[in-house]
Protein backbone atom coordinates (compact mmCIF):
# COMPACT_ATOMS: atom_id res chain seq x y z
CA UNK A 1 0.00 0.00 0.00
CA UNK A 2 1.32 3.45 -0.87
CA UNK A 3 0.93 6.82 0.81
CA UNK A 4 -1.37 7.88 -2.03
CA UNK A 5 -3.54 4.81 -1.37
CA UNK A 6 -4.02 5.97 2.22
CA UNK A 7 -4.97 9.45 1.04
CA UNK A 8 -7.39 8.01 -1.53
CA UNK A 9 -9.04 5.87 1.17
CA UNK A 10 -9.72 8.97 3.26
CA UNK A 11 -7.01 8.64 5.89
CA UNK A 12 -6.12 11.93 7.57
CA UNK A 13 -2.51 13.08 7.68
CA UNK A 14 -1.17 13.87 11.15
CA UNK A 15 1.96 16.02 11.03
CA UNK A 16 4.43 15.95 13.91
CA UNK A 17 7.02 18.70 13.87
CA UNK A 18 10.57 18.18 15.02
CA UNK A 19 9.82 20.64 17.82
CA UNK A 20 6.93 18.48 19.04
CA UNK A 21 8.81 15.20 18.87
CA UNK A 22 12.41 16.15 19.53
CA UNK A 23 13.29 14.32 16.31
CA UNK A 24 15.79 15.90 13.90
CA UNK A 25 13.08 16.24 11.20
CA UNK A 26 9.32 16.56 10.87
CA UNK A 27 7.39 13.34 10.23
CA UNK A 28 3.79 12.26 9.74
CA UNK A 29 1.41 9.34 9.94
CA UNK A 30 -2.18 8.67 8.88
CA UNK A 31 -5.34 7.90 10.81
CA UNK A 32 -8.81 6.71 9.85
CA UNK A 33 -11.49 7.24 12.48
CA UNK A 34 -14.83 5.46 12.43
CA UNK A 35 -17.93 6.95 14.11
CA UNK A 36 -17.91 4.27 16.81
CA UNK A 37 -14.45 5.20 18.16
CA UNK A 38 -12.64 2.42 16.30
CA UNK A 39 -9.61 3.65 14.34
CA UNK A 40 -6.76 2.60 12.08
CA UNK A 41 -3.28 4.15 12.17
CA UNK A 42 -0.29 3.91 9.84
CA UNK A 43 3.34 3.69 10.76
CA UNK A 44 5.35 6.92 10.93
CA UNK A 45 6.69 8.30 7.65
CA UNK A 46 10.26 7.97 8.89
CA UNK A 47 9.70 4.19 9.25
CA UNK A 48 8.49 3.67 5.65
CA UNK A 49 10.69 1.86 3.14
CA UNK A 50 10.09 2.05 -0.62
CA UNK A 51 6.67 3.73 -0.11
CA UNK A 52 5.31 0.51 1.46
CA UNK A 53 2.84 1.62 4.10
CA UNK A 54 0.73 -0.48 6.46
CA UNK A 55 -2.09 0.26 8.86
CA UNK A 56 -2.96 -1.33 12.15
CA UNK A 57 -5.81 -1.27 14.60
CA UNK A 58 -5.16 1.52 17.09
CA UNK A 59 -5.18 0.92 20.86
CA UNK A 60 -5.03 -2.86 20.95
CA UNK A 61 -3.04 -5.13 23.22
CA UNK A 62 -1.57 -7.04 20.29
CA UNK A 63 -0.47 -5.94 16.85
CA UNK A 64 -3.13 -6.28 14.14
CA UNK A 65 -1.45 -5.11 10.93
CA UNK A 66 -2.77 -4.84 7.37
CA UNK A 67 -0.60 -4.32 4.28
CA UNK A 68 -2.99 -5.28 1.46
CA UNK A 69 -4.86 -2.34 -0.10
CA UNK A 70 -7.88 -4.39 -1.17
CA UNK A 71 -8.25 -5.86 2.30
CA UNK A 72 -8.10 -2.42 3.93
CA UNK A 73 -10.73 -1.12 1.48
CA UNK A 74 -12.98 -4.06 2.35
CA UNK A 75 -12.37 -3.64 6.08
CA UNK A 76 -13.33 0.06 5.93
CA UNK A 77 -16.43 -0.77 3.91
CA UNK A 78 -17.54 -3.51 6.30
CA UNK A 79 -17.04 -1.38 9.40
CA UNK A 80 -18.87 1.57 7.82
CA UNK A 81 -21.78 -0.73 6.86
CA UNK A 82 -22.01 -1.91 10.45
CA UNK A 83 -22.47 1.58 11.91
Amino acid sequence: MTEQDLIDLGFEKQIITKEQSGSPTDWHYYTYYFANGFSLISQASDEVTNDKWFVEVFETDGKIEFTDLDFVKELISLINKGK
